[in-house]
């Protein structure tokens, strides 16, 4: 049978979501299916010389898989704007879901990419030909950006409805984002929750070295992931410079996004000298610095929580260190796994003092590796693959 994954991002990219869907194609297609790979030419992080090697490219097969390269409107990275940006968006959206007309699919696998246009399309064209679709909800837009009274989050909120209504089946990543999206509309017939796992796999890390940047008489405080407006990492900074006092802690940021150099810059101008800032390290070398951190933290805004889930929370959550997690009280009214975690912290949105003292108190923990198989489970890679798997069987035929 043939199954098509719709992606906004495929190699020679990298985007962190794939390393969630590989094992679920490799199983896939070891129970015999094939599985069709649906994506324009690539952009993200990818070099304009690499870049030009797929002009020309239009269609590759590999074990089991085709992919098949939709050409899109594409601007050099020192062009940036966002109107450019929107542009790219729409091509996209438009070009792959008219790439999917051609595709012979008996069930397609749709994920929340920018911008709802997207799934809105593929949606609309797989209600029309009969053809199963599963929406994946990894993060609900437009609920993350807009206010709800706002006109904008009217306008693109009609989009999010029609494709969950027009979705077979819909996969969300955790309750809270269930409720979020119970209150759209009563899906709740068609939908399940499905945990993410932990893609970087630490727990596979045997007689590794921690990474050279650690300090072993340190405290390691980490935060690794994207660092973009949501992720509000002021407050980690702010909490940095009231631990100045206290030569033996040490803050470490890794990653990138759109806040990363405005991030950099407050580091060297404000004089923190307990914080530092690195590029974005790929998630399989992501593992490391769960594991040999002392402490990892999670940071969000205020209401991301009800829309989104951190991908890297159960990489955390596996690394079996402490966990300071920055807006984590709404969990509290609809998830049940932090009540399991003893080694997880709450710290109220932006409360500085709080992140900095929770710093401090936590400083006899260094070296203490704490695994919680109760909530591990939740978060377990072979049950959850085995779940995405039996959703997409419903639709294949024997």
């Amino acid at each position: 049978m043939n199954i098509t994954f719709m992606l906004f991002y495929f190699e020679p990219e990298a985007p962190t979501i794939n390393y969630l869907y590989r094992p679920i194609w490799d199983k896939l297609i070891a129970m015999g299916h094939h599985i069709n790979i649906i994506t324009p030419n690539p952009t993200r992080g990818v070099t304009l010389e690499e870049q030009a090697k797929y002009q020309d490219i239009r269609h590759e097969e590999r074990d089991g898989m085709s992919i098949y390269r939709v050409p899109s409107y594409t601007y050099k990275p020192k062009d940036f704007s966002k109107y450019k940006l929107l542009r790219r968006y729409i091509s996209v959206s438009r070009r792959l879901a008219a790439k999917l007309k051609q595709i012979p699919s008996d069930v397609v696998f749709v994920s929340t990419n920018p911008p709802l246009l997207y799934s809105y399309l593929v949606t609309r064209y797989c209600a029309k030909k009969k053809i199963p679709v599963i929406y994946n909800v990894q993060d609900i837009y437009p609920d993350n950006v807009f206010d709800h009274k706002t006109l904008k989050y009217k306008f693109f909120n009609y989009f999010q409805i029609k494709s969950l209504s027009r979705a077979s089946d819909i996969i969300t990543i955790s309750e809270t984002m269930r409720n979020t999206l119970l209150r759209k509309g009563d899906f709740n017939r068609k939908m399940s929750v499905i945990y993410n796992f932990d893609i970087s796999e630490v727990l596979k890390l045997k007689g590794s070295k921690a990474p050279h940047f650690f300090d072993p008489h340190q405290f390691n405080v980490v935060y690794a992931g994207n660092i973009g407006y949501v992720q509000d990492l002021d407050v980690i900074l702010s909490a940095a410079k009231k631990l100045l006092h206290n030569p033996k802690i040490s803050f470490h940021i890794f990653g990138e996004g759109s806040q990363a150099d405005r991030i950099a810059k407050r580091i060297h101008e404000e004089h923190i000298v307990n914080a530092t800032y690195y590029p974005a390290h790929s998630v399989e070398d992501s593992a490391l610095l769960y594991k040999y951190a002392d402490v990892n933290l999670i940071s969000v805004l205020p209401g991301i929580i009800e829309t989104a889930l951190p991908l890297k929370t159960a990489s955390c959550i596996a690394a079996g260190k402490p966990i300071i997690f920055i807006g984590l009280e709404s969990f509290y009214h609809q998830e049940s796994w932090p009540e399991n975690f003893a080694h997880l912290y709450s710290v109220n949105y932006r409360n500085v003092e709080k992140l900095a003292e929770t710093v401090e108190k936590l400083l006899p923990t260094k070296n203490q590796v704490h695994h919680h198989t109760d909530v591990l489970s939740l978060f377990d890679k072979e049950k959850n693959v085995h779940q995405y798997v039996s959703v997409i069987s419903k639709y294949l035929k024997k």
